[in-house]
């Protein structure tokens, strides 16, 4: 390959004949999957003694939490996404949990999740003898399985199934005179044990096990939990899965299981210099792909796991849109196909709710929350209450993310088989139905929900969506050709909407409210983050938006912010170039020990899986962003990290980004291009930089941003240096600080 150089001072660009043989996409890769992860793996040096701090293990449907609930007995608590009540609001039901009960005393034990091949490995040491386990859910079989080795009298130790009653907890303080579900029956079928529970909407659900004994003082579990609705075919299902499952050689199983996984984790890397926030960051990447996957179902405030929660449902008002956040730039786009493919399957239900809610043909929404169909539920008036058009709007910004990140125009243009433009427009007509022209000849909206706050006109939140919505509309019917007879509409409305209401400290509620006091959610700031249609770049912004960043973590002495507001908070540094505040930020997230739990879990009173999720998102904007048609590269990098690596962040646009950081100072990008869009790029370089690829020709088009003419599936990288360019790595971090999360020595009370 030729060198390239650009000249920044000077608009020129002088094509050498050197030959660059140092570069090769092969030669740019050195990772140890194996070992970089296992210094990620959270370990237990004592026993959990409660579900928010037990190691969990998920394929996507399938949930287990690992724990130590009694002097005698580790329980094996298991979820599974879709088994719902079916009834009114169709909350998540509880299924049970197995129970070893060990014939002594337990008196130690350990825990280790392997990320890397996605097991739980455990030992128990009692005072009658030992035992080692390994467990795994396998990662296309809906199946637990575990290995056991037992020692002295621990042979004896025995397994019991302990099935939780089937009500939805929501229900159960809501409508106490509500029917229950029918009690669950066990029972054997030959060598298979089983606990059918029928459920009074229709359907059933299945817990099926099988216990092989595999030689002297071993034996092998196979579980699985089957659901069938409206059909009542669960039990033989569940039976049926055992069956077949325990006859598969556990070699066969854990070559299958483990190759799914060794191809998911290099689909990009990331390497900071810091052991808690690298392992909580690789911890949220196995949370998600235990959590779901492209043909399962959509992720809820549980994920697959359940302990009794007051959130059974799908919470619209930032809870999915969080719990997606990673998955864009992390590119494992396949795991925001859960998403799309809801949003696809259910678009129905969205206008069925406009027609119910609003009386209005020819809109979509939902209320902040809904069942497992999309749909309003039972509509009563504390539900309503929350009645707000712009949770929907804003969760069909993750159908855009799965669409800019990937280019895949089907997404937009398909429009019998994707939802997201038809889906869009509908959420903006339900507005223009109840927008009204002021005095001011500006539209304004009447009074809505400011999520957790308060009611208000012309509320930031919903004139943040609407603006983002309007604005997403027309730029799609521009580059495809829609020539949509709406766009007159839509025009107007990014024309003549009212300005975000703002005051001395920033952005407002709304028109007659002010934030004054301290709240988690930052509704009043969407705008800035993560819809950026307001850009604090541009220097009339960006004194506004710093003003409602302080104000909105120091009002009340910041009494309302909790953890996932930390998170969110580091973002919206990370967009303001302040990488110091950004780190100190996720810093504060990932130290919340009211709410941050040893295993990474995030607990508020019940498991609210998204607020940990979003603190992935908060380390990838300090590494990369890529909002405006502009790809940033360490735009908010700490200085206190003087080294950090990562490889294949996807961008909008679809771009594949890996770049190293040395001595604090940016030392290569390789940039590849998925789809061919325009290449707008902000390296970070101090001077002069050069290009591996002659043929990309390069401008300067704003200060320090620079055009590629990139082809689809060309690549080049930028460099200043050549030896600079070595292979992607991870950053050194000493042993000593490796495995972060877990327990440690003395079980940890995180009440």
């Amino acid at each position: 390959m030729k060198k390239y150089y650009f000249n920044k001072s000077r608009d020129v660009a002088i094509f050498l004949c050197c030959v660059f043989c140092f570069f090769s996409v092969e030669a740019q890769v050195n990772i140890d999957w194996q070992t970089f992860l296992a210094k990620q793996d959270p370990v237990w040096e004592t026993l959990p003694q409660k579900f928010d701090h037990g190691a969990f293990l998920g394929n996507g449907l399938l949930g287990t939490t690992i724990f130590q609930d009694a002097p005698q007995q580790l329980r094996f608590e298991i979820g599974r996404s879709d088994v719902t009540d079916h009834r009114r609001d169709n909350g998540r039901l509880p299924i049970g949990g197995l129970l070893l009960k060990t014939v002594g005393k337990i008196q130690s034990g350990t825990l280790r999740t392997d990320l890397w091949n996605a097991e739980v490995r455990g030992e128990i040491i009692t005072d009658r003898g030992a035992v080692k386990f390994r467990a795994l859910n396998h990662a296309k079989e809906i199946a637990l399985i575990v290995d056991f080795d037992f020692e002295g009298d621990e042979k004896d130790a025995v397994f019991q199934w302990e099935p939780k009653e089937a009500a939805v907890l929501r229900d159960k303080i809501k409508n106490a005179n509500i029917e229950a579900n029918p009690q669950a029956e066990s029972g054997r079928d030959g060598d298979l044990s089983y606990c059918e529970q029928k459920r009074i909407a229709g359907g059933s659900y299945t817990s099926a096990w099988r216990l092989n004994s595999e030689g002297p003082g071993k034996k092998r579990l196979t579980f699985t939990v089957a659901d069938d609705f409206p059909g009542d075919r669960s039990k033989r299902e569940a039976l049926k899965t055992v069956e077949r499952v325990a006859k598969i050689p556990v070699s066969t199983l854990e070559k299958s299981h483990r190759q799914w996984w060794h191809d998911y984790y290099p689909e990009s890397f990331v390497s900071v210099p810091d052991s808690q926030i690298e392992g909580f960051y690789w911890n949220q990447i196995y949370k998600l792909a235990s959590a779901t996957r492209r043909e399962r179902m959509v992720i809820d405030l549980l994920g697959p796991w359940y302990r009794e929660t007051g959130w059974p449902r799908i919470w619209w008002n930032l809870n999915i849109q969080l719990a997606y956040s990673p998955v864009y730039a992390a590119n494992r786009l396949e795991l925001g196909e859960s998403f799309t493919r809801f949003i696809d399957a259910k678009r129905d239900n969205f206008v069925k709710n406009a027609k119910d809610i609003w009386k209005f043909d020819d809109c979509a929404t939902t209320p902040h929350t809904t069942d497992y169909e999309g749909l309003r539920g039972d509509g009563t008036a504390a539900q309503d209450g929350y009645i707000n058009p712009g949770d929907f709007t804003w969760a069909l910004h993750l159908y855009w993310q799965q669409y800019r990140f990937s280019m895949d125009k089907s997404l937009v243009t398909n429009h019998k088989k994707h939802a997201f433009y038809p889906l869009l427009k509908q959420s903006v007509n339900l507005y223009l139905k109840l927008l009204k022209k002021g005095d001011d000849g500006k539209l304004h909206l009447p009074k809505f929900h400011s999520p957790e706050y308060g009611d208000d006109e012309d509320n930031n939140y919903n004139l943040s969506l609407l603006r983002w919505a309007c604005g997403t509309l027309l730029y799609l019917d521009g580059r495809y050709g829609f020539k949509d007879p709406m766009r007159p509409e839509w025009e107007r409305v990014m024309r003549d909407l009212v300005d975000y209401p703002q005051d001395e400290n920033g952005f407002r509620i709304g028109k007659n409210i002010a934030f004054k006091h301290s709240h988690r959610h930052w509704s009043h700031i969407l705008m800035v983050w993560p819809l950026h249609v307001l850009s604090p770049e541009r220097q009339a912004d960006r004194e506004a938006v710093v003003k409602s960043v302080k104000h909105w973590l120091t009002v009340e002495d910041a009494k309302g912010i909790n953890g996932w507001s930390l998170a969110a908070a580091s973002a919206m540094h990370s967009c303001l170039g302040d990488g110091d505040n950004a780190l100190r930020c996720l810093r504060a997230h990932h130290n919340s020990k009211v709410s941050v739990m040893p295993n990474t879990q995030y607990i508020e009173g019940a498991p609210v899986i998204e607020c940990s999720l979003v603190a992935a998102q908060s380390l990838q904007e300090m590494l990369m962003q890529s909002w405006g048609d502009v790809i940033r590269i360490f735009p908010a990098a700490p200085s206190e990290w003087k080294e950090i690596a990562f490889q294949d962040l996807r961008a909008e646009g679809a771009f594949l980004v890996t770049a190293s950081r040395k001595n604090g100072r940016t030392a290569w990008i390789r940039i590849k291009s998925l789809a061919g869009e325009p290449c707008r790029v902000k390296p970070d370089f101090k001077d002069t930089f050069k290009l591996s690829d002659a043929s990309v020709a390069v401008r300067e088009t704003e200060a320090g941003v620079f055009e590629l003419s990139l082809k689809k599936g060309q690549e080049v990288t930028l460099y200043q240096n050549e030896n600079d360019v070595k292979p992607v790595a991870p950053v050194a971090i000493p042993q000593e600080k490796a495995n972060f999360w877990g327990v440690k020595n003395a079980p940890v009370n995180n009440e």
